[in-house]
């Protein structure tokens, strides 16, 4: 093919979505649709490979991302099928595969990334269904499984609008009304308040429905206030004094048993919550137009009240949320109108927000992001510059006006470097907005002043600065910023009279008037600073280039901050040559010139070479001719005088005289780096004569080394297809003169892709060209060849080598390298077919497949414009041949000097770099593609682009047309067929990868990684040599075990393993026996390899047909029969995983064997034992001998084996039972299991209330106790669902649950029967499970997946196994002084309850009469060291099973054991208080009623003088209290319905005053501790009534809001604010006063509804009625967090009199009182509206008009000393209030401030404390408006300023 024939269009991005262009077609709407519904059906119903399951997820979600492709209107999912699958991985089974596995945690993160795409296709209809699904999970008083049943809501309740073509339906169950459900959301919200992760949910949930409904649904005002307040207190932030924050989370007490079930993250899924975007998607998408229903005033609000923590004096904990939170305000806001102002927009214009709405918007953002700007922290910096950006997008004006006088002054600043690298860092995030002359045309006038003004950036002494500099000059480039000087006509046009001048006059509602006359005439004007610029800027280059370490320092890091500096100073030089004017190109020829023939030192080289390469791509004509003829010259001269000729293989070292050799043929080779052949081509002799002598008459390493470069850059780039490097212009424009004379119009305006402007130059290989690579080949690279095989053929022989051969050996492998290497643009690579299935395996699971673009994964090779393409054309032949024989040589090379002379390391490591160019390196190599990919990756993350979109700088688009064509290159080169030659010299790399010699080892398996990712075929033969080295036993060598080991756990060979049942068995079995090396690296190794293969492995997955629909749904698609093609792959498929089965069945008895020989140590039967972890799965029969050894492990030494046989032995034995359940639909455990229709609970209890239920059944009564078993805790708590699962009482006889065995599982069940039924097989497990570990006492801890085995074991063998387990329990239990019998007993007993789940009625009654009695004595003699065992068991017994389960156990605890206040022995009544937490804590509203009616006498322990009975006392007194709180609706809809006849916000939740019972609780126990304070004597014991009694009362109310459900604490703790004050002033006793204050710190943060927080701060103002100034200076702060923390709640009027209430005790005679009234004052204004802030001006400048009486020396006092001191007060307080004013506006000016300072200015001569006031005032002042003072200033007239520096300067000494 002919070069003007190719197609070069198709290289170009962006055009595959032409469906005509090559290996790429567009997918229509209908088959896109088809295929989601496909994958959505085969990932919900089939039965999936982890690893095609998740490229199923991604794929799918991938798909459903694009709102603009795929809509509710053309696409609906079954939600319930995503649901279930959902759930079965969140709650598994005890019998489902390990959920440690690496793959189980990635398939919950793949289904929850698709739920969270699906989500919008789930009709609006199927809301009402997931209510009826959800609501009956809920069960708030205890917040076990909550979190996960709200993450489940926010993933499936429908957010999307209603299709256009669907009829609203507002009732019945297909509602899709969302008034009618929104308001149970709000309802649900309310029960949780100021828990920071449901906050964070549900506000996501509201959110993301106000997004999908595109504007056709708005909240109302009320709900919108309901959701800032709570987006308020997700900020955390502070505003009190008190250093006790409200808990953000609550934990009941003992009652978390997700770790029960094997539940990853405690059963919370892996669902990401940005708290930040979730608050600031919110703000921006509720924005209306009507300020009245909007968001935007209570966002202002929001912005008075947070400004002061944006400071940066102001950092903490909360800084990263607000800058996220003011990051994602203005990148929502941006994404929100790119929405509204695109074609075919949705939203309805009603909706879409004016640009006045915008404007007020931006300019409260801007406010806050300016603050931001000099933080201390890097990362709030970052996103101050992107929160600007953005703004900066929407409105310039508004940003860049303020903006630059900040940045202008900040740069500089002397003083200051951090201001000036925030500046520097500013200016290179907004230098694209900046620059856009049609975005913002004042910009452009400010491009040339900027540039000079950070020049002193470019500083060797800070490299962040000057990084941050040069950023800036090359975005200026990117975005098209011509540096070429335009003419000026005339003088600088009048200035014309504009509606608005300055940044602080600009309209916030409309842009301002632009002169474009005058702006055009500076921009002009400023344009002549460019040439003495560009002459210091690259002198500034030369400076820093010249003193940055580089690549020749021996102690320099290729990854060092100077490498990175000098890299980027390169990149930019070459980007402001491109972009500069012709008329500079003699000055930068000669500066440039004058600095790279001016010899340093080498440490330069490296810099100055990527200098000059820049050059010469920027302006190739000047630099060559200027100085290739230099460099050329030199480097003959320094050859004909003897230089370079020393022989040496160093690489650190070189000779002193080779510093100007190296130098200019490192100059030589950055010259002809990346060179377009046509201009070297004038050159050509002199080219080729210079390289003929640095690699023929040089043996210094660094010569030749350098002069192979240059060979490989001339043979190389002039036949290269590329685009031509050029400039963010086409030639055309650049060359167009109404361009060059207007060029700064222009700036940043890039034309579209498919725009005739955009047109890209591709260099494509001229017969010149070709013929001066062909000439440089023949007489350099083709006599190589020859010269290498002599050499092979003379190092063969037996003498030693000297060193000059050596050298010379090296110097050939090197030069015939880089010119094989070279040679890869001319042909392409070798291609033979290959079938496309194992093609298209291959391509998904390479290495590269991530990094490739998505539309080259094809079956056949490309055209990548390769030079010759005709096979039978001469020179193809000739370049074949050619690589060919290099190879066969390189192949022989290997096996002689690699198997001979492995001491040889230089040579042998070039030998191999040229054997894996052979295969590795055609035209491109894996790394320098995937080097590449990053750099673009990088760049398009740094100017925020999109690979998807048309518009982008031009300069990017060349880059993308680059990595285009590379990736074809590296594509084609993945056909190559897997030769002989290939398969030789893959084999001795293999080889050499176990050297002796680490060197070689990393170079032959870096090499070998390579060539088995481009040629995975190739792997399975490599696998036997590697395997051997691990087997070698007693003979093996430890360095060959680490190459081995190495190359095994590469990437390329760890997916093979993990893929081939013929390989991975083999591997698995060659680490468990590879204990023969001691070496401790070799042991490392072993075991890294095998916990890698571990985590990813599993069991064979058989392989299902897809479900009747599925196929049908896939027949469609095709138009041809592919019946027979499906059969065939199904018998491949089935063929594979019978094997693949079998291979596991005789994996597992090898693992076992080795557990099993008495010669393998524990390390390595450890490994045995991770394999069989993952490996033992429900899908395969478990093995007979394997259950047999994991049972006999039971009674291991070793307690790493105990635990492990523990683990394995439970999953086999829940196998065992879930396929006998399977396998028998008659077994006895299947039959009393059964779906109940409930009927709102009467189908539990009749007509009697189902929290009484356990109480009748305690009782004897006979219906409560024939009832069936619900062992859901929240089923029924909130709604009854329609059905539950039931389980009927057992059945009277004897016989077995499992009375049937799966027949195929029946071996294993024998063998674990026969080993648990042993004779002395108990007393060995109590021996060993009793032994204590390496924990002391306090450590030891109850071990559930010991109960959980002791579980299924007592659930499938039944009664008959106690029988013989009893003894060993009973003894173990019965001593009660050892620590670990105790534990073991209790781990015992609570798998033996908890798997009597399904046990027949007589064999329950043997157990309950063999174990009450036990259990009655363990409880009465149980100690403060083994207490915690025996809560756990019954916790890990009671958790989520029916209470009536355990009748005679509870009847025990409650009435056999009853509390005795007035006993003896205050630890054992604790105990028995404690154990009934344990049933309250499991069993909450279900028990509380029997609770109650076994008439506890917990009130009479009110001042108990034990401790610990008062603490646990007030904890069950509350939780007692609160169980009592259950709502129980019928049904959803029921629930629904009346949720919204509440309202909006639904029924309030939040609070709840309790039953009769609870209220008169709370009223005695505060009426007995109020008639004891009268008996109360002070004293530090606190062993009153009255101490104990108030300990009991704040730990009751503690209890609410740290362990438990606040409704019922919020609620009583405000009635009884003035006990709370009172108490806390109880200093006597430490602890009283500490947790009275906690309380009351807990009460003033609460989000309280808006009718609670009015009630609640009325409550508050009542305390500053007390005569007790301490009460009153304490109430204060808390009124004011109060106030705060509901700003969005509190009514208007009810703030105003909290701060009308607070001022007047500004004049209170308590200066203390006054100094805290003052503090609170100051935060309130902050939240103060401006006519509320007028008001207290007024109002406080009021009380300072009348003066005081001057006191001169010697006069009398003041006649009235009562009416002075009162003036003197007055005065205070009208000090203090304006004080106030000034305070709460730390870092602003207003406009009344002015007044106010002078005013303050005015009291300096009042005495004290006056005048400490306004001294405190005014420095307070100067310190917080430092920053911003040459801006603040202009507030201020010059009467005013002369008065403020007066107070603000301190007086001199000398004055």
């Amino acid at each position: 093919m002919r070069f003007d024939e190719v197609n070069w269009a198709q290289f170009l991005p962006y055009d595959y979505g032409n469906e005509d262009a090559e290996g790429y077609s567009v997918l229509s709407q209908p088959l896109r649709i088809e295929l989601c519904r496909i994958l959505y059906e085969l990932i919900t119903t089939s039965t999936l490979n982890l690893e095609l399951f998740g490229k199923c997820c991604s794929t799918l979600a991938r798909m459903l991302r694009h709102e603009d492709k795929l809509t509710v209107d053309d696409l609906t999912f079954d939600w319930r099928k995503l649901y279930q699958l959902t759930r079965s991985m969140v709650f598994p089974k005890v019998w489902q595969d390990n959920q440690l596995q690496l793959s189980y945690r990635n398939k919950i993160k793949n289904i929850v990334e698709l739920a969270c795409e699906a989500n919008r296709f789930f009709p609006q209809s199927a809301a009402m269904e997931v209510f009826q699904e959800m609501l009956p999970q809920i069960q708030f008083n205890s917040m076990d499984w909550q979190l996960t049943t709200i993450q489940l809501i926010t993933l499936f309740v429908p957010t999307a609008k209603l299709p256009a073509d669907m009829p609203a339906v507002s009732s019945g169950p297909q509602s899709t009304d969302i008034k009618r459900w929104l308001p149970t959301i709000f309802s649900l919200w309310s029960f949780n308040l100021r828990i920071s992760v449901f906050d964070a949910y549900l506000m996501n949930l509201v959110t993301t429905l106000i997004v999908e409904q595109h504007g056709q649904f708005q909240l109302n005002c009320e709900q919108i206030q309901f959701v800032f307040a709570s987006g308020l207190h997700l900020l955390n932030l502070p505003v009190s004094r008190s250093n006790i924050p409200l808990p953000r989370s609550v934990s009941m007490a003992l009652a978390d048993t997700t770790g029960y079930y094997r539940m990853l993250h405690g059963g919370a899924l892996p669902l990401r919550e940005e708290r930040a975007h979730t608050f600031a998607r919110f703000i921006v998408y509720t924005l209306s137009n009507d300020s009245a229903s909007g968001s935007l005033e209570l966002f202002e609000q929001l912005v008075q009240m947070i400004e002061p923590f944006f400071h940066p004096s102001n950092n903490g904990a909360w800084s990263s949320m607000l800058a996220r939170l003011l990051r994602y305000l203005a990148k929502e806001l941006l994404s929100r109108s790119r929405i509204e102002a695109a074609e075919g927009c949705k939203v309805p214009e009603a909706a879409r927000l004016e640009r006045k709405v915008r404007r007020r918007f931006v300019v409260s953002v801007r406010a806050l992001a300016m603050l931001l700007l000099f933080s201390k922290d890097e990362g709030s910096v970052s996103l101050s510059h992107s929160t600007l950006k953005h703004l900066a997008e929407l409105e310039p004006d508004l940003i860049f006006r303020p903006l630059l006088d900040t940045l202008y002054t900040a740069i500089d600043s002397v003083t200051e470097t951090h201001r000036m690298l925030s500046a520097m860092r500013a200016l290179a995030k907004l230098a694209t907005n900046l620059s856009n002359f049609a975005h913002y045309p004042e910009g452009a006038q400010h491009i040339a002043p900027l540039l000079i003004l950070t020049l002193p950036g470019i500083d060797v002494n800070d490299s962040a600065k000057a990084y941050f500099a040069l950023s800036f000059i090359s975005s200026l480039c990117h975005n098209g910023v011509v540096l070429d000087e335009l003419p000026v006509s005339g003088d600088m046009p009048a200035v014309r009279s504009m509606s608005k001048a300055s940044a602080d006059e600009v309209d916030e509602e409309e842009p301002p008037e632009v002169d474009m006359e005058q702006i055009e005439w500076l921009t002009r004007a400023s344009t002549g600073q460019f040439e003495t610029w560009i002459d210091q800027f690259l002198r500034r280059v030369f400076v820093l280039m010249d003193n940055l370490s580089s690549g020749q320092d021996t102690n320099s890091d290729a990854n060092s901050s100077d490498m990175r500096l000098g890299s980027k100073a390169s990149q930019t030089t070459e980007l402001v040559l491109l972009h500069c004017g012709s008329r500079y190109y003699p000055m930068i020829t000669r500066l440039i010139t004058n600095f790279a023939t001016s010899i340093t030192s080498l440490s330069a080289v490296d810099n100055m070479c990527e200098l000059v390469s820049g050059f010469a791509r920027a302006i190739p004509e000047h630099a060559l001719a200027s100085l290739l003829p230099i460099c050329c010259e030199r480097i003959r001269e320094e050859i004909e005088n003897g230089v370079g000729q020393t022989s040496s293989l160093s690489r650190v070292t070189h000779a002193h005289s080779e510093t100007t050799l190296v130098w200019f043929a490192s100059m030589l080779a950055a010259l002809t780096q990346a060179q377009d052949g046509r201009q070297l081509l004038p050159y050509r002799e002199q080219i080729i004569s210079t390289v003929e002598l640095l690699v023929d008459s040089c043996m210094s390493r660094h010569v030749y080394t350098v002069g192979s470069k240059i060979l490989y850059q001339i043979l190389s780039w002039p036949t290269r297809t590329v685009p031509v490097c050029g400039r963010s212009w086409s030639d055309s424009m650049w060359n167009d003169a109404k361009f060059r004379d207007n060029h700064f119009r222009y700036w940043g305006q890039h034309p579209d892709i498919a725009d005739k402007d955009f047109s890209i130059s591709w260099h494509i290989p001229t017969r010149e060209e070709v013929d001066f690579v062909l000439e440089l080949m023949q007489r350099i690279v083709e006599p190589r060849i020859d010269e290498l095989a002599q050499r092979i053929s003379t190092l063969t022989d037996s003498h030693e080598p000297s060193n000059a051969e050596n050298v010379a050996l090296h110097r050939v492998l090197t030069v015939l390298r880089m010119g094989i290497r070279g040679l890869g643009n001319l042909v392409p690579p070798p291609s033979a077919p290959i079938a496309t299935g194992n093609l298209a395996d291959e391509l998904v699971a390479g290495d590269d497949a991530s990094n490739m673009p998505a539309w080259y994964l094809l079956d056949r090779p490309v055209i990548a414009g390769y030079v010759f393409t005709d096979p039978n054309a001469a020179e193809y032949g000739q370049v074949v041949a050619l690589r060919k024989r290099t190879g066969e040589i390189a192949a022989r090379a290997l096996g002689e000097l690699g198997g001979r002379d492995t001491g040889n390391v230089e040579n042998i490591k070039a030998l191999i770099q040229l054997a894996e160019s052979m295969i590795c390196h055609h035209a491109i190599d894996r790394d320098t593609f995937s080097r590449l990919r990053r750099g673009w990756d990088q760049g398009m993350d740094a100017f925020s682009l999109d690979t998807r979109q048309s518009i982008m700088p031009r300069l990017f688009a060349i880059r993308r047309a680059t990595l285009t064509q590379i990736s074809r290159q590296l594509h084609n080169m993945r056909f190559m067929p897997v030769t002989q030659l290939n398969r030789d010299i893959s084999t001795n790399i293999a080889q050499l990868c176990l050297s002796a010699y680490a060197e070689v080892r990393n170079y032959a398996v870096g090499a070998l990684e390579n060539i088995m990712a481009l040629q995975p075929h190739i792997k399975p033969d490599l696998v036997p040599m590697f395997l051997a080295e691990l087997d070698a036993g007693e003979h093996s060598d430890a360095e060959k075990m680490m190459g081995a080991l190495r190359v095994m756990d590469s990437g390329p060979m760890r997916r093979v393993f993990l893929r081939d049942w013929r390989l991975f068995p083999k591997l698995a079995l060659a680490l468990c026996r590879a204990q023969h090396e001691d070496k401790p690296q070799v042991k490392k190794m072993v075991r890294n390899t095998a916990v890698t293969q571990v985590v990813q492995s599993s069991a064979p997955l058989r392989p299902e047909p897809p479900a009747p629909h599925v196929k049908q749904l896939i027949d469609a698609l095709s138009t041809e029969d592919l019946s027979a093609a499906a059969e065939l792959r199904q018998k491949e498929c089935f063929d594979r995983y019978e094997f693949a089965a079998s291979e596991h069945t005789k994996l597992m008895s090898q693992l076992v064997d080795i557990l099993r020989d008495a010669g393998t140590t524990w390390r390595f039967a450890a490994i045995a034992g991770y394999y069989l972890d993952q490996l033992i799965s429900v899908r395969l029969v478990p093995e007979p001998q394997l259950a047999k050894t994991v049972a006999e492990y039971l009674t291991s030494d070793l307690i790493l084996f105990r635990e492990r046989s523990a683990l394995n032995l439970s999953q086999i034995l829940g196998i065992i039972r879930k396929r006998s359940k399977d396998s028998y639909n008659d077994i006895n455990v299947v039959n009393r299991c059964r779906e109940l229709p409930l009927n709102g609970g009467r189908a539990m209890s009749g007509q009697q209330p189902y929290t009484e239920l356990c109480a009748r059944a305690l009782e004897g009564d006979t219906d409560a106790k024939k009832a069936p078993f619900l062992d859901d805790p929240a089923c029924g708590w909130l709604v009854w669902p329609e059905t539950a699962k039931v389980y009927d009482q057992p059945p009277a006889d004897d016989i077995l649950a499992y009375n049937h065995i799966d027949e195929v599982s029946r071996p294993a069940y024998d063998a674990v029967r026969e080993e648990l039924f042993a004779d002395g097989k108990w007393d060995e497990i109590a021996r060993l499970f009793s032994v204590e570990g390496t924990r002391s006492p306090e450590e030891e801890l109850f071990g559930s997946a010991r109960a959980v085995m002791f579980c299924q074991a007592f659930s499938l063998f039944g009664y008959p196994l106690l029988e013989r387990a009893w003894s060993a329990i009973e003894k173990l239990a019965r001593e009660n002084d050892r620590v670990g019998a105790q534990r073991a007993a209790s781990e015992m007993v609570g798998g033996l309850l908890r798997g009597s789940k399904h046990w027949a009625r007589a064999s329950l009654d043997a157990m309950w009469e063999r174990l009450i009695p036990l259990l009655d004595n363990v409880f009465a003699h149980v100690g403060p060291d083994t207490l915690q065992f025996w809560q756990v068991c019954l916790q890990f017994a009671f958790a989520r099973r029916d209470p009536r389960r355990y009748l005679p156990l509870i009847r025990m605890l409650m009435y056999s054991r009853p509390f005795d206040p007035h006993a003896e022995a205050p630890f054992a009544e604790a105990v028995k208080l404690e154990l009934l937490r344990v049933l309250l804590s499991l069993w909450d509203w279900r028990i509380a009623s029997a609770i109650i009616d076994s008439r506890p006498r917990l009130l009479d322990a009110l001042a108990h003088p034990y401790k610990q009975v008062r603490d646990v006392t007030g904890t069950i007194m509350y939780m007692l209290s609160s169980s009592e709180f259950c709502v129980s609706y019928a049904n959803a809809t029921e629930a629904i319905d009346d949720l919204a006849r509440y309202g909006p916000l639904g029924r309030d939740f939040s609070h709840w005053a309790g039953t009769q019972r609870t209220q008169k609780l709370i009223a005695e126990m505060t009426q007995r501790v109020s008639a004891w304070e009268a008996d109360h004597i002070p004293s530090n014991e606190g062993t009153s009534n009255y101490s104990r009694g108030s300990k009991t009362l704040l730990v009751f109310f503690y209890t609410g809001f740290r362990y438990g459900p606040r409704r019922l604490a919020l609620e009583h703790a405000r009635q009884i604010l003035a006990l709370l004050s009172e108490l806390q002033e109880q200093h006597d006793d430490e602890e009283v006063w500490r947790v009275a204050s906690a309380i009351l710190q807990f009460l003033s943060q609460v989000l309280y509804t808006t009718e609670l927080a009015e009630l609640v701060a009325t409550q508050f103002l009542s305390l500053l009625a007390s005569s007790k100034w301490h009460i009153v200076n304490k109430t204060l702060p808390l009124l004011c967090t109060l106030t705060f923390a509901n700003r969005f709640t509190l009514s208007q009027e009810i703030r105003a009199r909290i701060l009308d209430t607070i001022s007047q005790y500004l004049e209170h005679d308590q200066i203390e009182v006054r100094q805290a009234a003052s503090v609170s004052l100051t935060t309130l204004v902050k939240c103060a509206s401006s006519q509320v802030i007028s008001e207290i001006n007024t109002r406080f400048s009021a009380k300072l008009f009348k003066r005081l009486p001057r006191k001169r020396h010697g006069r009398a006092p003041p006649k009235d000393p009562a009416a002075y001191n009162r003036l003197v007060l007055t005065r205070h307080a009208g000090v203090l209030g304006l004080s106030c004013l000034v305070l709460a506006f730390p870092y602003t000016v207003p406009d009344w401030m002015p007044e106010v300072l002078v005013l303050l200015a005015e009291c300096i001569d009042d005495p004290n404390p006056i005048q400490s006031t306004v001294q405190r005032t005014f420095s307070e002042f100067r310190r917080t408006h430092m920053d911003a003072w040459h801006e603040d200033r202009k507030k201020f007239s010059s009467d005013q300023l002369e008065i403020l520096t007066d107070m603000l300067v301190s007086p001199c000494y000398y004055a």
